[in-house]
């Protein structure tokens, strides 16, 4: 028995199983049949009372009718040793006990005895309907049964002799334990007999069964084949088994299989290798070439840039010179032009009647004229050629061909430099109105940087946002133009001791969300095929990232604008490995 009961078996399931399912219906049963019992033993006992009562009120009345007192006393004394009965009594109208089950008790009243029975004796004696009250006898829980009876001894009187049976309700309750004790043990040795039964069944033609058929599986793992037991009924664990003899079958064809199938695995995982190995090789190659196209082409964007930066600066050194000496004789030609003039003043203050022949020649030169208006050429002449010593001054400020290195630039001064030369596309024009710039400058130290380069980044910002505001003129109409003008915003101010911020943003239509993170790739551009080579603001995001060590950002909002912040260190030697966390906590746009 102890060997299929080991913990966690089959036999120790089934039969706890079983065992819990017939006993909680024993208990259940059990409970019921107690509760039925309490609900029942009230009802017994008054049905005892009951049966007492009219059985001796019916002895009662003949024996009183034939005045044989003493015989009615041994019937009391009788009924009084029945099981459960404390007390029985006959009790005259008058309330005197005739008969009382304690011998010695008669002839005295009845409710002096049990002043508790006073009212339920008073009921039954005048309406002549039997009484049953509950009471306290001795400290123990009885019932009274009073049940009233006539007699021709009584004569007229409307008062009722009455029969008195006292029952102790305890007495009562201990045979209800009893019988409820004696099913109870009659249950248990019901169920476990039922699980002894049940427990050698299910061994026999169960457990033994399925404890063959399980070592066979075992062996068969061990073998691969599986011997059939002989030992298994004709029954569902004989299908199981014939189940199993079938599956280990099919699983030597299903190994076959398996092996076959891992060989041509391994041979298409080397083909897949090898022809990962080649793509990657090609993806590689590619990469290569592009890398290639791109250096290259940012080779050649940088020596155009070179060389229209020697070509401008060449330019504005053959234009300063001439310019530098009509500027430096200006000064000379105004000074002799007003000592001309101041001869001549002279000459018709003391000869203000001159011979014909020079009057006639005043007149041919317009002399009144030609004194008023030489000065005033002479000074446009001074003008133009401060303007264009400007020009040239700011050509050779943007291409910075001499500064090859770090050095310390005033960043205001490459800005103005830039938008002096962008000056012909921001003024305003038939075809365009002005573009406003507004200067928003902070006080900046100056920065150690490629200025050349720098004033390159400006142009190439600078020169988009235009073409941007260019483009949504020819979009909108004059009073469109006129409520919101086209205007460019720069500003610049110191994010803390090592930084400074340059942010160049326009009221343009913006830069769809789609596209924003392409801005910075080689070759993207949204411009017509010929107007743009893609390659501006990459090369502006090498300079402000690789050569500079800061930041180029953008920020735009359809149909608001777009904002080009760039953030560079104030010296390239302070770099530290913390500036990536400095740019983006205080870098943020508000």
């Amino acid at each position: 028995m102890t060997k299929f009961l080991h913990p966690h078996s089959l036999s120790q399931r089934l039969l706890v199983s079983v065992g819990l399912s017939i006993a909680t219906v024993g208990l259940a049963t059990l409970g019921l049949n107690y509760r039925l019992m309490q609900s029942d033993l009230e009802t017994q006992v008054h049905n005892r009372a009951q049966s007492i009562t009219q059985s001796l009120e019916f002895s009662t009345e003949g024996l009183l009718e034939l005045e044989n007192k003493s015989i009615l006393r041994r019937v009391v004394q009788n009924f009084a040793t029945m099981p459960g009965v404390v007390e029985i009594a006959i009790v005259d109208p008058s309330g005197i006990a005739i008969a009382r089950s304690p011998q010695n008790a008669t002839n005295q009243p009845y409710t002096s005895i049990y002043p508790q029975l006073a009212q339920p004796l008073y009921q039954a004696a005048t309406t002549g309907i039997e009484v049953s009250h509950n009471m306290v006898v001795d400290s123990k829980p009885a019932i009274a049964q009073i049940l009233p009876f006539s007699s021709t001894l009584f004569g007229t009187s409307q008062r009722r002799g009455v029969a008195i049976a006292l029952l102790d309700l305890n007495q009562m309750q201990q045979a209800t334990d009893r019988t409820f004790i004696t099913s109870t043990l009659s249950l248990l040795v019901g169920i476990i007999t039922i699980l002894l039964i049940m427990g050698i069944l299910l061994q026999k033609n169960v457990l033994q069964p399925l404890r063959d058929l399980n070592e066979a599986v075992c062996q068969s793992k061990k073998t691969g084949i599986f011997p059939m037991p002989k030992t298994i009924p004709a029954n569902e664990i004989q299908f199981l088994a014939s189940t199993f003899e079938e599956v280990f079958r099919q699983l030597e064809i299903h190994d076959k299989l398996t092996a076959e199938i891992a060989q041509r695995k391994q041979i298409e995982a080397t083909l897949r290798d090898s022809e990962a190995r080649e793509r990657d090789k090609s993806q590689q190659l590619e990469q290569a070439i592009e890398n290639l196209k791109r250096t290259q082409t940012q080779l050649i964007q940088t020596e155009k840039i070179s060389s229209l930066g020697q070509l401008v600066a060449g330019v504005a050194h053959e234009i300063n010179n001439p310019v530098g000496f009509i500027h430096g004789n200006l000064i000379h030609v105004q000074y002799y032009a007003d000592c001309l003039l101041n001869l001549v003043h002279l000459y018709q203050k003391h000869y203000p009647n001159p011979i014909g022949e020079i009057e006639k020649a005043a007149e041919n030169i317009e002399l009144d004229f030609l004194q008023d208006d030489l000065p005033k050429i002479l000074s446009s002449m001074r003008i133009g050629t401060d303007r264009i010593r400007q020009i040239v001054l700011s050509l050779r400020n943007f291409s910075r061909m001499d500064e090859s290195e770090f050095k310390e630039v005033d960043i205001h001064e490459g800005i103005d430099s830039t938008l002096l030369i962008l000056q012909h596309r921001l003024k305003a024009r038939p075809e365009y109105p002005e573009i406003k710039v507004i200067r928003d400058y902070g006080d900046l130290p100056l920065v150690e940087c490629y200025a050349g380069q720098l004033n390159q980044v400006f142009m190439n910002i600078l020169a988009n946002a235009i073409d941007a505001l260019e483009e949504i003129n020819t979009q909108r109409v004059a009073c469109s133009i006129e409520k919101r003008p086209c205007c460019i915003t720069i500003c610049t101010s110191v994010v803390d001791s090592q930084w400074v911020k340059i942010a160049i943003a326009d009221n343009g239509n913006g830069i769809p969300e789609s596209i924003q993170t392409q801005i910075f790739n080689p070759f993207f551009t949204t411009k017509p095929v010929g107007k743009g080579t893609g390659m501006g603001m990459a090369i502006s995001y090498q300079i402000i990232t690789e050569k500079h060590g800061g930041t180029l950002r953008c920020f735009s909002t359809p149909e608001k604008g777009t904002e080009f912040e760039i953030c560079i260190p104030v010296q390239q030697q302070e770099l530290t490995i913390s500036k990536s966390t400095t740019i983006l906590s205080t870098g943020d746009r508000s």
